[in-house]
């Protein structure tokens, strides 16, 4: 069975004819039931009158605007929701809207209101016109946002005094290894955040320098990719910025001809490991990142020698070796985007 514990009769004219609407409110759900009648009645007809004998606070729109927040965010309000249906349907006919509300639930929720809502109300009014008076402007911090239209109240939103534009995040990480570039070694890095903690980088390098009559040979072609988990506040960091550990794979084939005696050329190498590393922001687009890599590296060689234009094959075999296998000190071109 339903407890039905307040309903009234709000009459408005239309065409001549009255249309009355009956609320009724049990436990925190509102049905309307719209009918037309002919009367020509005024006012309020109530069911369940309870005593109207407390005097009503006097309060203004502002007034009634910071009840709403204080009632939407006081979850021990009894009836809450019908309270703040209340002040939604009636704001504005502030008369009647404390009427109803001291009729509600037989006084329960006006009860509350009166013993800890309104007197916050009052005191903070008085606040703020003796700091107005003192040229001290109040700060606005969530209030309900009234329509413009006269009676209806929307639910609260933050007002900010200022818009701060959209944060923009990092979508992408153009780099190059300024180590590579100083042992003529073209190079490029391609690094893609994944969520706030992870990223993906890739690296290709490929210096292809031949010149036969001085018997100079220096060609690599060389691919990897790593894997990075960054460390630290991510909230307070722009992405694929600060401490990184990662784990990384690379390979490729080369050719080393320095001298006209002797020179290597490599079927294969590969190499994986362990990376740590920091990267500095320098500006919003403009990064340098630090790194180094440990870890286990093999390739297959055979070593040669020119003679007359021509390689002879001297000797070939398998070279193993653990410790330091990359390092890089980098300039890095953060791309941006909004979200």
């Amino acid at each position: 069975m339903t407890l039905i514990y307040i309903f009234y009769i709000c009459q408005h004219t239309t065409q001549g004819y009255g249309e009355s609407h009956l609320y009724i409110y049990s436990f925190g759900t509102l049905f309307l039931i719209v009918g037309r009648v002919d009367t020509g009645a005024k006012g309020l007809d109530v069911i369940g009158v309870a005593s109207d004998t407390t005097q009503h606070p006097v309060m203004g729109q502002d007034e009634w605007e910071e009840v709403y927040r204080w009632v939407a965010s006081d979850k021990q309000i009894p009836n809450r929701d019908e309270v703040l249906m209340l002040i939604r349907y009636h704001y504005g006919d502030f008369d009647r809207l404390l009427k109803l509300l001291r009729y509600l639930d037989g006084g329960r929720p006006y009860a509350y209101l009166s013993q800890h809502v309104f007197p916050r109300i009052s005191r903070r009014g008085a606040v703020r016109e003796e700091l107005s008076m003192a040229g001290i402007r109040v700060p606005t911090n969530v209030l309900p946002v009234v329509s413009p239209e006269f009676g209806s109240i929307v639910t609260p939103a933050l007002v900010m005094e200022k818009k701060e534009p959209s944060p923009r995040r990092v979508i992408l990480a153009l780099k190059n290894n300024i180590l590579y570039d100083l042992v003529l070694a073209p190079n490029l890095e391609v690094e893609f955040p994944i969520g706030k903690r992870w990223s993906l980088n890739t690296e290709y390098k490929c210096p292809w320098w031949l010149n036969n009559e001085h018997g100079f040979c220096y060609q690599l072609l060389s691919g990897g990719v790593e894997v990075r988990h960054w460390l630290g506040n991510r909230q307070k960091r722009s992405r694929l910025t600060g401490h990184f550990l990662g784990v990384y794979a690379e390979g490729g084939a080369y050719d080393f001809q320095l001298k006209e005696e002797k020179g290597y050329r490599g079927r294969y190498y590969a190499t994986s490991g362990l990376t740590y590393g920091y990267t500095h922001q320098l500006a919003t687009h403009v990064a340098i990142e630090f790194g180094l890599g440990v870890g286990y590296l093999e390739t297959e060689y055979r070593k040669y020698s020119s003679y007359k234009g021509d390689l002879v094959w001297n000797s070939s075999g398998r070279y193993h070796f653990i410790g330091p296998t990359k390092t890089k000190v980098s300039l890095v071109w953060l791309i941006t985007a909004g979200r």
